[in-house]
């Protein structure tokens, strides 16, 4: 499939890399739009009408890419669909996996460094191919086996916020919190007993895999 004349709308908060991205379609032969926020997205899309979209997933306060991708294909059920993020999963930012769409491509930032990676991702998408070679949510990673309460936890953990005030934001016990964060700890591979504050090291590898999380 020809990329020539095929139109890519890009959403993207970033705005070097915003640039970056649109400066490579370009010269790969795709005809671009792009825009920093899910609302001028929709605007842009009703008048563009674009064959592939290409998201971020957050995009700051307001809709996710996602939100936005599952308004799109309602309004556009042929459109294809890349998400370009530095999250390794949705559930990391609370999202459902099973809430990206049917036939997506899913791209972790650090793969554009190849530039043909993006042409081929959405090549893959706009045939609804996009396979495991372009679904990173599908790799293994350090967190990659807890739950999504888990998750949770130690996203607030990797907040600072204590037993205490995990409780009664998940309007639970503080002992059904300790027990949480202990499965979170052993299932992230968080050693205890080992030296070091266990939190510490909890809220560190949070934010090595998933950035720096967004306050509650």
């Amino acid at each position: 499939m020809s990329q020539f004349n095929r139109k890519v709308l890009v959403v993207e908060d970033d705005s070097l890399l915003r640039s970056l991205i649109v400066s490579n379609l370009t010269t790969a032969g795709f005809v671009v739009e792009s825009t920093d926020s899910a609302a001028s997205a929709r605007k842009i899309a009703d008048d563009f009408d674009p064959d592939v979209a290409l998201l971020d997933i957050e995009l700051g306060n307001g809709p996710t890419g996602i939100d936005l991708a599952l308004v799109l294909r309602k309004n556009t059920p042929e459109i294809a669909l890349v998400f370009l993020t530095h999250i390794p999963e949705p559930r990391l930012v609370g999202v459902d996996n099973r809430k990206i769409p049917k036939n997506a491509a899913y791209l972790a930032k650090d793969r554009i460094t190849d530039p043909n990676v993006l042409s081929q991702a959405i090549d893959a998408a706009l045939r609804g191919r996009a396979g495991r070679e372009f679904r990173d949510d599908k790799l293994d990673y350090s967190l990659s086996e807890l739950s999504r309460s888990q998750l949770a936890v130690l996203q607030m953990v990797a907040l600072g916020m204590s037993n205490t005030e995990i409780a009664k934001d998940r309007e639970t016990t503080v002992r059904a919190v300790e027990n949480l964060v202990k499965r979170a700890f052993q299932a992230a591979g968080i050693d205890s007993e080992s030296g070091g504050n266990p939190r510490v090291n909890a809220a560190r590898e949070y934010i090595r895999i998933a950035g720096l999380p967004h306050g509650k």
